[in-house]
């Protein structure tokens, strides 16, 4: 089989760059060791030869049966999506990347059935939310997963949250999601949709990576039990609601073993577990081509 591999531009990888590569390039040894020819290249330079007055297409993308990417610009995706179209598999869906933001998939899980911690959208001119009782929240931008520090802010005061309004403003980010603080321990996950791999871990245990080091507001782990193939149920719930099927997420687990998903995302890097990740996302792809 024929299959397209397009990496991701660095400027959606902060502080991830080299992570990101490594289950990419992952994927692409899993599926050339099983005998399909594997053709790479990365988002950025895929669009540049696509307007090339002359361009129609390289022979790789036209004879593909199926494409894995980690692409995240909205060019980018269009462009897949369009093969999408023609009956190329995409995995992660384009179409479905271009479709959805966190706004859009806070609705979709709550109306879902997805165990998602209390959020609603905000703007500049709603009034901040109570602090009584020693109530926190968190502010996240609602369009696009976090590429800057101050996407993701912790809020403990109507100041707190007036000045990270502001930052917003200032940065031109226009969908803002508010978000509950729920008390507990914060585990990472990661998953492919239609396969049995699942992985979860405590997101501040020993050699846990950290995009910008806010796992440690969530305090100390207590170690909470819960059921790993329950989350791993509801994950792959919102898979299908998304169109992601290869995925990742956060979810704090409270007292009483339930699990509340606070992030989710498309194709994360899977770093504490590549090799059973790539794998699994190898055979997914290889299995839809052939549907």
């Amino acid at each position: 089989m024929r299959i397209l591999g397009i990496r991701r531009a660095e400027r959606f990888s902060p502080g991830s760059a080299e992570r990101d590569e490594a289950i990419f390039a992952a994927v692409a040894r899993v599926l050339t060791a099983g005998g399909h020819q594997v053709t790479l290249t990365d988002e950025d330079r895929w669009c540049r030869e696509a307007e090339r007055p002359t361009a129609k297409g390289s022979d790789a993308e036209a004879n593909a049966a199926a494409v894995f990417h980690m692409a995240r610009d909205p060019q980018t995706l269009a462009r897949l999506a369009s093969l999408e179209a023609r009956g190329v598999t995409v995995v992660n869906s384009a179409a479905a990347l271009l479709h959805t933001s966190r706004a859009v998939l806070a609705q979709r899980f709550e109306g879902g059935g997805v165990s998602v911690v209390p959020q609603r959208a905000v703007g500049p001119a709603d009034a901040p939310p109570s602090f009584a009782d020693g109530r926190r929240y968190w502010l996240k931008r609602g369009d696009a997963c976090a590429q800057h520090p101050d996407d993701v802010c912790p809020i403990d005061s109507a100041d707190a949250y007036a000045r990270a309004m502001a930052a917003y403003a200032r940065r031109g980010v226009g969908s803002i999601l508010l978000s509950a603080h729920v008390e507990g321990d914060l585990v990472k996950f990661y998953g492919v949709e239609g396969t049995p791999f699942f992985y979860a871990y405590a997101a501040t245990a020993p050699g846990g990576f950290s995009k910008y080091g806010m796992e440690r507001l969530n305090g100390t782990p207590q170690g909470y039990a819960y059921d790993v193939q329950g989350l791993k149920a509801d994950a792959d719930r919102a898979a299908r609601l998304s169109g992601y099927t290869v995925y990742g997420g956060d979810c704090i687990i409270d007292a009483a073993g339930r699990w509340h998903i606070i992030d989710f995302n498309d194709w994360p890097s899977f770093a504490p577990c590549v090799a059973p990740a790539a794998e699994a996302i190898a055979s997914r792809l290889t299995a839809a081509a052939r549907w």
